[in-house]
């Protein structure tokens, strides 16, 4: 009788000590799938992508825009369209002295996507004339010349006196902030038009983009990707196989929310072979707008028909 109590007493005792204890719930990741994006041999479109969606949510060509103008009521800061490779020049001449182009110094966004170092700068104490070059379009048409002024930015909208290079006179145009994205794009002389997908709709752009080299300085138009600047970030694993790559692995992680964070040298052009290798063995993390963890690694550059401007990923969800 006396074993048996003890026996009875024992388990009541290991009861107690797991009754509040609950199972860790092992974490699931998705499956490997494939994707490919289509920019184009002549890399004409600019194509918003979703990772938790795994779909394209829409697609523009490069020409279809120029300036993008901060949409937050405090807003004022505005980015070049850098896939023509777009450059301002700051002159503190008046709008009717400025008619030609020659000998102009350029300024170009930088490619991380910093607001506090575009082209155009703080123009709310510059108060200059910009030069706008309009860039390149897709078969390398230099696309000439504008010239603005930026006169005022309120909660709601921009004001700005436009013309071309050679006019004296200039036009007042007026910007209406669009709240649904973070910027609102335009096109000069034709008016406000839908780039960028909502904000939260998206994760990366593939486009075209430019980046400053430097010793010597040099800005070049380069294909890449892009992270979207609304609450996304990336990281990267060079050190482990894409399969071998695992939730736990975020960790150890830094990210980073640079848009050029992932950028264009995951792969590099053989000049022997005159061929574009993919580096497959760097495995890309983004942390999406949503909360969701992707790792994915770039595959293939090039479609079925031997086309470059295909840029192919192994994508999943962590």
């Amino acid at each position: 009788m006396k074993y048996a109590l003890l026996f009875l007493l024992t388990g009541l005792l290991l009861t107690g000590c797991f009754k509040d204890e609950l199972p860790v719930q092992k974490h699931e990741s998705g499956d490997a799938v494939e994707v490919q994006i289509s920019v184009g041999q002549d890399y004409n479109d600019q194509v918003f992508y979703s990772l938790t969606n795994n779909e394209v949510i829409s697609t523009n060509q490069k020409t279809d825009w120029d300036l993008a103008f901060e949409s937050s009521t405090v807003g004022f800061h505005i980015r070049l369209n850098t896939s023509r490779g777009m450059a301002i020049h700051h002159s503190t001449l008046n709008f009717s002295d400025v008619t030609d182009a020659s000998g102009l110094d350029w300024n170009w966004d930088k490619p991380n996507g910093d607001l506090d170092s575009t082209a155009i700068g703080d123009w709310l104490t510059d108060n200059h004339l910009y030069v706008l070059d309009m860039g390149y379009d897709a078969s390398g048409a230099q696309l000439g010349y504008k010239k603005f002024i930026l006169s005022s930015v309120t909660q709601t909208e921009y004001t700005i006196e436009f013309g071309d290079l050679v006019d004296v006179v200039s036009q007042t145009l007026t910007i209406t902030k669009n709240d649904i994205n973070l910027f609102t794009y335009y096109k000069l002389g034709e008016g406000e038009v839908t780039i960028a997908p909502p904000n939260e709709y998206w994760d990366l752009k593939f486009t075209q983009y430019t980046h400053v080299f430097h010793s010597p300085s040099q800005p070049y138009v380069v294909t890449g990707a892009l992270l979207n600047r609304f609450n996304t970030t990336a990281a990267r694993i060079e050190n482990k196989p894409f399969n071998d790559v695992v939730f736990d692995d975020i960790a150890s992680l830094t990210f980073s929310s640079n848009m050029d964070y992932i950028g264009y040298d995951w792969k590099t052009f053989d000049f022997t072979n005159s061929i574009y290798i993919v580096h497959s063995e760097v495995t890309y993390i983004v942390r999406t707008n949503q909360g969701g963890y992707y790792k994915f690694h770039f595959v293939d550059f090039y479609n079925d028909q031997g086309e470059k401007g295909y840029p192919k990923m192994e994508v999943q969800l962590l």
